[in-house]
């Protein structure tokens, strides 16, 4: 393995073939030790909907002098050469590298990868979710789960999300291979003992408890 290579990409919707990539972010080591950074802003040359300026805070001005795919096209793929992608729910970011660099002739990426969201579920099946994390497997979520919450400020940004999917990946490999002495309720991380469903974590003040996710159809509650 030459480098891991850490991204996210902010994107105007969800569809690759339709949508377009507004900010991408990556991080890459290699198996030496150095690092480099790439970011950019990228002009999607059409409207970026106000549902995603709320929830990346990337609006249209800044992007208005930001240059357009095809400049930076190919010093994104050189920047990635044969490193290997990490990303948490890798298929979506991959899905836009892939449609970039096919629109502007590049050179296709290799296959495979590191997805994060796949190493969570695998080892925290039903992971709860915490009160502000969002959902289960969510990289927010994970935030809180490793105790992550109090060094970022974890914004939609690509560069924030990326330090952060750094340090996830860092904990998820140290807990798979038994490196840490994190241990936690089966509950927290199996889902409900009566119906598997996730719980949810609710704080009152020093008390912690995990109530199921199925409401009134699931009455377990658990001090934890």
């Amino acid at each position: 393995m030459k480098s891991l290579v850490f991204l996210d990409v902010e994107t105007t919707g969800l569809q690759s073939k339709y949508h377009r990539i507004i900010e991408i972010f990556m991080f890459k080591v290699n198996y030496e030790g150095e690092i480099a950074e790439y970011h950019t802003l990228i002009n999607p040359e059409c409207t970026i909907p106000a549902k995603i300026t709320e929830i990346t805070g990337i609006a249209q001005d800044n992007v208005e002098n930001a240059p357009i795919e095809k400049q930076v096209a190919e010093a994104i793929r050189q920047f990635i050469d044969d490193g290997v992608l990490v990303a948490h729910n890798l298929a979506f970011d991959r899905r836009f590298l892939v449609e970039l660099f096919k629109r502007n002739n590049c050179k296709p990426l290799l296959s495979g990868g590191i997805d994060t969201l796949a190493i969570s579920r695998k080892l925290f099946p039903k992971l709860c979710i915490y009160p502000k994390g969002e959902g289960s497997h969510k990289l927010k979520n994970l935030m809180y789960h490793f105790g992550l919450d109090k060094a970022f400020a974890n914004s939609h940004r690509a560069k924030d999300d990326v330090l952060l999917l750094i340090q996830v990946y860092r904990y998820l490999e140290k807990y798979a291979n038994g490196y840490t002495n994190l241990s936690y309720p089966r509950a927290m991380t199996h889902g409900c003992p009566e119906c598997q469903a996730a719980m949810h974590l609710v704080e009152y003040g020093n008390k912690r408890e995990l109530i199921c996710t199925k409401g009134s159809n699931c009455a377990v509650r658990l001090v934890v």
